[in-house]
């Protein structure tokens, strides 16, 4: 009897560290396969972002090369020069505007929806509009890349010569009692010998300037237009700026002006392989005038590129064009 009372117990201990030593392994079997399961989820996650990249990249390329009439234009210091874009909403109300903005994916939809307009820096300002110094500026660069509403300083425009589209100038150097205002061509700069004239001021005294050391320029054409502010604020589509583009009989490598550029609006045409886009500048002020305090305050539309076919155009084409 105590012989069977015994095996019995060895039965029961044997069986008890046998499932002890089977759950380690069901479990290990368990996250095991989870892990599998994961990989696998994360494998075709990738195959598909990968193939949502591929698609979007053909849809920009779609948007650049067939221009739709009835898009919208995009205003780039809207969309791309707002803190908001790179932070989310802010805490900080410093220098806050409300500006109609479409949403926060960059693209111009829902154009009653309001968000803060926070200036990325002191370039830009609360209105969404922006501050092209002239070459002598303090602080302001005399550089604008109309496509990204973007103000460059010559650190900028030399890391990045190809995004410069019209460059501002001021100089007494042709008549010390008559300043002599131009927005010039990154092209008609760095190739004609005329061009150092324009820089002649705080800054630069020769012909040393930077844009004649740049390897790769815009060809960019720019031109005044018979437009009023009211009514630049008025052209919405690539058909109303087409329009304007039409009627403009000469473009020009550059735009001289003897008189102050308050309420001038100028068009921008730069056609190449790899960069091609129309414009309109909009000078609503103009301060100073050639010392380092002279500056434009400028708002800027552009070709309207439309990649998912809502009319409506979408920031992900400008910031990913090569150029």
């Amino acid at each position: 009897m105590k012989k069977t009372y015994l095996f019995i117990l060895f039965q029961l201990a044997l069986t008890i560290h046998v499932a002890l030593a089977q759950k380690p392994m069901e479990k290990a079997k368990e996250t095991t396969n989870k892990l599998a399961q994961q990989t696998e989820q994360t494998k075709q996650n990738t195959e598909e972002i990968s193939k949502n990249v591929q698609l979007t990249t053909e849809q920009i390329r779609a948007a650049i090369e067939n221009v739709k009439e009835t898009t919208k234009l995009f205003e780039p210091i809207v969309v791309f020069r707002n803190k908001n874009r790179q932070q989310g909403t802010s805490s900080s109300m410093e220098n806050v505007g409300t500006m109609p903005m479409e949403n926060t994916s960059d693209n111009q939809e829902n154009a009653t929806t309001q968000m803060p307009y926070i200036p990325e820096s002191n370039a830009y300002n609360a209105d969404a509009t922006a501050n092209l110094g002239s070459q002598n500026h303090n602080s302001f660069g005399c550089y604008v890349d109309v496509m990204r509403g973007r103000i460059m300083d010559d650190l900028d425009a030399a890391i990045d010569p190809q995004s410069v589209d019209v460059i501002f100038t001021a100089t007494d150097y042709f008549n010390s009692q008559v300043p002599t205002y131009a927005l010039l061509t990154p092209a008609y700069v760095k190739y004609d010998n005329f061009s150092s004239y324009h820089f002649r001021g705080t800054k630069f005294k020769d012909n040393n300037i930077p844009i004649k050391n740049w390897e790769e320029v815009n060809e960019s054409e720019i031109a005044l237009t018979t437009l009023t502010g009211e009514q630049f604020e008025r052209i919405q589509t690539n058909k109303q700026l087409l329009g304007i583009i039409k009627q403009i009989p000469n473009f020009s490598s550059k735009v001289e002006s003897r008189t102050k550029l308050d309420g001038k609006v100028f068009a921008v045409r730069t056609v190449m392989g790899d960069r091609t886009a129309y414009g309109l500048i909009y000078v609503m002020n103009h301060y100073g005038t050639t010392g380092p305090n002279g500056y434009l305050k400028i708002k800027l539309k552009v070709t309207g590129f439309d990649a998912d076919g809502d009319n409506l155009p979408d920031g992900q084409v400008y910031e990913q064009q090569q150029y």
